[in-house]
């Protein structure tokens, strides 16, 4: 039996528990993506209000972030168990329990860092007219290419203004792992060994073969070593497989329109290539403009 709740739900609260279960996000963070859906609020004082409603409700509830701020701390907002059964039904299986609860203070950089990119990427694509679809949150993907397991920090499929669609691995980069070991333990090189076994499974032109978007909130210094070790470690050069780019430039841009990312020939790229005119259209802005020449 479907539950009650004290308020009731609409389109605009589904597209908010949608984003939350994406992602730890805030309220700041919330109204931003709000703007570029079908139903927007007005006004942040909105969307808080609201936000305590279905925290009031069980739907979600919100903790404050341990970070350094000249005010309040942010807070920062989570699915309740009943939330993401409203979502996915009452039989889903629910993710494991710390899904559910507080994030542990050393980790919370890493969240508001990956949420801060994930907004950005998302306000950005709907500017230009392309969505991003089935993001799958935090560890919830796993890849296997034998002897190499990794569980990317999101994934997303990218869908352009012209239906084409582009997937992606997030792989975040604080600066807490060291970027080579020789002992068998966690470090970049794994991570970076591992993804290029387990995308080489896929053909040139597949149409699940992915790129791993490397994002480090540390120095372009720190940047530089992963692509460079990426290219050592990579079975074939001539494909792509990673592009890097630092938090801080790329929140500082468009990256539909600039150039920010990296890959491992040191060539610049947008984070997708802008959609082709087709034929027809190109034709007629030749004419347009022949016509304005003559």
């Amino acid at each position: 039996m479907a539950k009650t709740f004290s308020i009731r739900i609409g389109p605009r609260d589904i597209e908010l528990l949608h984003n939350i279960d994406r992602c730890p996000l805030t309220a700041e963070q919330l109204f931003q993506l709000a703007a570029a859906t079908e139903h927007p609020f007005s006004e942040l004082p909105d969307l808080r209000r609201r936000l305590r409603q279905l925290k009031t409700a069980g739907l979600v509830n919100c903790w404050p972030y341990a970070i350094a701020t000249t005010g309040r701390s942010p807070l920062y907002f989570k699915l309740c168990r009943e939330g993401f059964r409203f979502l996915y039904g009452q039989n889903s299986p629910l993710p494991r329990r710390r899904h559910f609860e507080q994030i542990s203070p050393g980790h919370h950089h890493h969240t508001l860092s990956l949420a801060k990119l994930l907004v950005h990427i998302c306000t950005c694509a709907a500017k230009h007219g392309h969505a991003v679809e089935q993001y799958a949150r935090e560890n919830s993907v796993c890849l296997k290419a034998e002897p190499f397991t990794i569980y990317p920090d999101g994934a997303f499929v990218l869908k352009r203004s012209d239906g084409q669609r582009f997937p992606f691995c997030i792989e975040l980069d604080n600066g807490t792992e060291r970027v080579r070991s020789k002992q068998d333990v966690e470090c970049i090189e794994r991570k970076l060994r591992g993804y290029d076994a387990h995308q080489s499974q896929f053909a040139t032109f597949a149409a699940d073969r992915y790129l791993v978007l490397l994002v480090t909130t540390r120095t372009k210094q720190r940047l530089d070593n992963m692509l460079s070790l990426a290219s050592a470690v990579m079975q074939q050069q001539q494909r792509t497989v990673f592009i890097g780019a630092s938090l801080n430039e790329l929140l500082a841009v468009d990256p539909f329109e600039t150039a920010v990312f990296e890959d491992h020939r040191a060539l610049k790229r947008m984070l997708i290539a802008p959609a082709i005119a087709s034929k027809k259209n190109q034709r007629s802005v030749q004419h347009t403009m022949k016509a304005v020449v003559d």
